[in-house]
C-alpha cells in the first residue's frame, strides 16, 4: 500500500503539470492567434488604404483640374459650342461623369443634358472658404442613382460614384472624404463610412477602439478611413485560430504555428479569380434578344458568372478586377469557348442566329485577340457574322486604335455594339467615327419610361441618333408591357433584351425557348 501511494503522488503532479501545459498552451495559442490574425489584417489594411488614398488623389485631383477647365472654357455661358466643348473634355476623363455650368445658385447646361431649364441647386454638404461646393450624395437627373458632385466658381463635376467599387473587400468598411483647401473637416464622400458626414477629428494611423481596428490616412487632397470588426476577422480567420489553440499544446508547437500565421497571405480576389479560371469554375448563362416588333428571338447575350464556394461574386466586382489584375483576356476566351461548347450545333443548324460576347478594351486592340477568335470560330464550324461583339463606351476611349480594330473585326464578318450606351457618355462626339453596327440603351433609361422622369425625353433623341447613323438599337432592362409598349410604338425596327423576354438562363432553356418561338 505504501509503495502505491507513493506512485499517486508522484504521477498526480506530472498529470497536473502536463494538463496545466496543455491547458496554458492552449490559452496561449488562442490569444497568440487573435493576436497574429489582427496584426496580419493590419498590414493588409495598410496596403489597401494606400491604394484607396491613391485612387482617391487621382479623382479630387481630376475634378480640381476639369473645374478649372469647365471655368474658363472662352465660350458663351452654356452655348452650343461651350456645351461641345464640355463634352470633348469630359471625354478625356476617367473618373468623372459629367460637368455642369452654374450661375446665380441655379444649374444652367452640362456636357450631357445640353442645355436645361434653370433649376436651383441644392444646399452643399460643404462649403469652403475659397468657394468649393461639396455635395457628397446627391441623386442626378439622368438616372434615380446618387453620386457625388464638386463645384466652385460657374462650374460643377460628377463623379464615378462606382470610382473605388472594384477595391473593396467584405472585411472592411471604408470612408472616402474629401479635404478642400481651407477645410479644416473633411467630408466622406465614398463607400459607406460616416457617407455624407463631416470628420471633426481623424487622428491618422492604426489603432484599435473597443472591438474595431482602424487606420486613417490622409493625402493632398483626400483623407481614407478604414475599420474591421475584430470579431468579424476572427470569425473569417476560424479554422485558423481553431488550429493555433488545438495545437498549442506546447509552447514550440504554438510558436511554430504562428511564424506561420505571421507568414500567411490573404488571398486576393485576383488570385481566387486565376484559380477558378483554372478549374473551369465559371459558368455562362444566356439572356435572349427579341425583336420587339415581331415577338421573335434572333440573338442573345453570353452572361458569364462565377460562384466561390457559395460566394455568388458580381461581374461588376470581378471583372474590373479581372482587368487590373491582366486577367481579362483570359475571361473573354474562357466564355468564348464555353459558347462554342454550348451553342456550336445549334449554331450549325440556325445560321441566322447570333450569339454576343462582351469584350474588353484591352481584347478590342489586341491583334492576338482577333487571331484566337477567328481560329475558335473555324474549329467549330461557326460564321463570324453568328458572333457579337459587345464593347462599353469606355473600351474606345482610344478613338483611333478602337476604329482600326472595329474596321478590322466587322470586316471578319462580326457585328458591333456599344453596350450601355448612355451611361458613359464619352461615345456621344465619337459614335460616328467608330462605324459600330449598333447601340445598346443602358436599362437605366428604359426603367423610367412610364414614370414621367427627365430621363425619359432623352431616349426619343438617342433613338434619332441611331437612326440618322444607321444603328442597329438594342433596349436593355425591358421587364414591363408598358416599356416594351413604348418603344413599340416608336416606329423603329427595335430589339429589346430583359426579364419581360427572359431572364438569362442556361444553353439548353435558351435553344428550347428559340425552337417554342419558331
Amino acid at each position: 500500500m505504501p509503495v502505491i501511494r507513493s506512485f499517486k503522488w508522484r504521477i498526480v503532479p506530472q498529470i497536473t503539470l502536463a494538463i496545466a501545459l496543455i491547458v496554458l498552451g492552449s490559452l496561449a495559442g488562442s490569444w497568440i492567434g487573435r493576436l497574429v490574425i489582427i496584426r496580419s489584417d493590419r498590414g493588409h489594411m495598410l496596403s489597401l488604404s494606400n491604394q484607396l488614398l491613391k485612387r482617391a488623389d487621382f479623382v479630387f485631383a481630376e475634378a480640381d483640374t476639369i473645374l478649372s477647365k469647365a471655368n474658363e472654357t472662352g465660350f458663351p455661358f452654356c452655348s452650343n459650342d461651350e456645351i461641345n466643348h464640355l463634352r470633348d473634355v469630359l471625354f478625356d476623363t476617367k473618373y468623372l461623369k459629367d460637368i455642369g455650368r452654374v450661375r446665380d445658385g441655379a444649374f444652367h447646361c452640362s456636357a450631357v443634358f445640353g442645355s436645361a431649364k434653370p433649376t436651383p441647386l441644392a444646399k452643399p454638404d460643404l462649403a469652403t472658404n475659397d468657394g468649393t461646393l461639396v455635395y457628397a450624395n446627391t441623386p442626378l437627373a439622368i438616372s434615380n442613382t446618387p453620386a457625388p458632385i464638386i463645384g466652385r466658381g460657374n462650374a460643377n463635376v460628377v463623379l464615378d460614384p462606382t470610382a473605388f467599387d472594384a477595391m473593396t473587400d467584405p472585411n472592411y468598411s471604408f470612408g472616402i472624404l474629401f479635404k478642400p483647401p481651407g477645410a479644416q473637416n473633411p467630408v466622406a464622400m465614398f463607400g459607406g463610412l460616416n457617407a455624407g458626414k463631416r470628420r471633426e477629428k481623424l487622428p491618422e494611423g492604426a489603432g484599435r477602439d473597443g472591438d474595431i481596428v482602424f487606420r486613417n490616412l490622409c493625402g493632398e487632397r483626400a483623407c481614407v478611413s478604414l475599420q474591421a470588426h475584430v470579431k468579424d476577422l476572427e470569425e473569417d480567420a476560424f479554422p485558423i485560430e481553431a488550429s493555433i489553440t488545438g495545437l498549442g499544446g506546447t509552447l514550440g508547437g504554438a510558436l511554430a504555428l504562428i511564424i506561420l500565421l505571421l507568414q500567411r497571405k490573404r488571398l486576393s480576389l485576383g488570385a481566387r479569380l486565376a484559380q477558378a479560371l483554372d478549374k473551369r469554375r465559371l459558368t455562362v448563362v444566356y439572356q435572349p434578344i427579341f425583336d420587339i416588333g415581331t415577338n421573335t428571338p434572333h440573338s442573345a447575350e453570353a452572361l458569364v458568372r462565377w460562384t466561390d464556394d457559395k460566394d455568388t461574386i458580381s461581374p461588376d466586382i470581378f471583372i474590373p478586377v479581372a482587368e487590373d489584375e491582366g486577367l481579362i483576356k483570359r475571361v473573354t476566351l474562357y466564355v468564348l469557348d464555353r459558347v462554342l461548347v454550348d451553342m456550336d450545333a445549334f449554331l450549325q443548324a440556325d445560321r441566322t442566329f447570333r450569339i454576343n460576347v462582351n469584350i474588353s478594351a484591352a481584347d478590342l486592340v489586341d491583334p492576338a485577340f482577333a487571331s484566337a477568335l477567328e481560329q475558335r470560330l473555324r474549329q467549330a464550324n461557326v460564321g463570324s457574322e453568328q458572333l457579337g461583339l459587345e464593347i462599353t463606351e469606355r473600351s474606345t476611349a482610344n478613338a483611333d486604335a478602337a476604329v482600326d480594330a472595329i474596321r478590322t473585326l466587322r470586316a471578319r464578318g462580326h457585328r458591333i455594339y456599344i453596350d450601355d450606351f448612355g451611361t458613359g457618355y464619352s461615345s456621344l462626339a465619337y459614335l460616328g467615327n467608330l462605324n459600330v453596327d449598333g447601340i445598346k440603351i443602358d436599362k437605366s433609361f428604359t426603367q423610367t419610361i412610364g414614370t414621367g422622369s427627365v430621363t425619359v425625353s432623352i431616349v426619343p433623341q438617342i433613338i434619332d441618333m441611331a437612326r440618322v447613323l444607321n444603328l442597329g438599337i438594342v433596349v436593355e432592362g425591358i421587364e414591363t408591357a408598358t416599356q416594351r409598349d413604348y418603344f413599340a410604338g416608336l416606329q423603329t425596327p427595335i430589339d429589346g433584351q430583359g426579364w419581360f423576354y427572359g431572364k438569362p438562363v442556361s444553353a439548353a432553356a435558351l435553344q428550347e425557348l428559340v425552337q417554342e418561338k419558331f
